[in-house]
């Protein structure tokens, strides 16, 4: 999204905290990868199911990169807005998207071991398709460069955030960090037997490099 009260570009990657951002830089609850006023008309006028509306959204959704906003709000515009994004350990970013409440719910549908396997052999993570599989395409411009001024970490969310709020000149904290609502939920690595994170440790090895994770002991 794009706020121009605060002049910067957020790219969204969906399960790293877009949500608490979103509320405090623009609209909570707008779709993650809703981007650009122009593309929030067109989505609005078609329903998120059926596999033709499926196909429709597909093509909207691979535009949204740096490189496109860039082209739709000028280079010099795009060179004086502040552009970051959070990235999260894909083995944890995995159990999210399984657990997730909004969308479809996969928990319900299919067990730990079988998403994981559907992850596998999908093109990317996400219930509405975006061509991107790994975090990292997020923030490439259309020549495959990182195109952003910082990518924080969703593991240190309260201290990345920090350090764009203060960029920003924002003096306010995420909300969700004062909440413990999924205090009661076990911790990612319970999920995994070692198939299940040989596959996603494979499927996502580009970013597990570039943001140098690994699977916590």
């Amino acid at each position: 999204m794009i706020s121009k009260k605060y002049k910067c570009i957020f790219l969204e990657v969906p399960k790293t905290g877009s949500s608490s951002i979103r509320g405090i830089i623009g609209r909570p609850y707008r779709p993650h990868l809703d981007l650009m006023e122009v593309k929030e008309k067109v989505i609005s006028s078609f329903p998120f199911e059926g596999s033709k509306n499926y196909r429709y959204i597909n093509k909207i959704y691979s535009l949204v990169t740096p490189g496109f906003v860039k082209e739709k709000i000028g280079a010099k515009v795009f060179d004086t807005y502040y552009k970051f994004g959070f990235v999260r350990n894909p083995w944890s970013r995995t159990v999210s998207l399984y657990n997730r409440k909004e969308g479809i719910q996969m928990k319900d549908k299919m067990s730990f071991e079988e998403f994981v396997n559907w992850i596998n052999y999908s093109s990317d993570t996400c219930i509405y398709p975006s061509q991107k599989r790994n975090q990292l395409d997020w923030f490439k411009d259309s020549e495959g460069n990182v195109s952003v001024d910082f990518i924080g970490k969703f593991e240190n969310l309260k201290e990345h955030w920090g350090h764009i709020a203060n960029e920003l000149g924002i003096n306010q904290e995420l909300s969700h960090l004062n909440s413990n609502k999924f205090s009661s939920r076990k911790h990612y690595t319970e999920y995994y037997n070692e198939k299940t994170k040989e596959i996603i440790g494979k499927k996502f090895a580009v970013d597990i490099e570039y943001f140098e994770y690994e699977f916590e002991k």
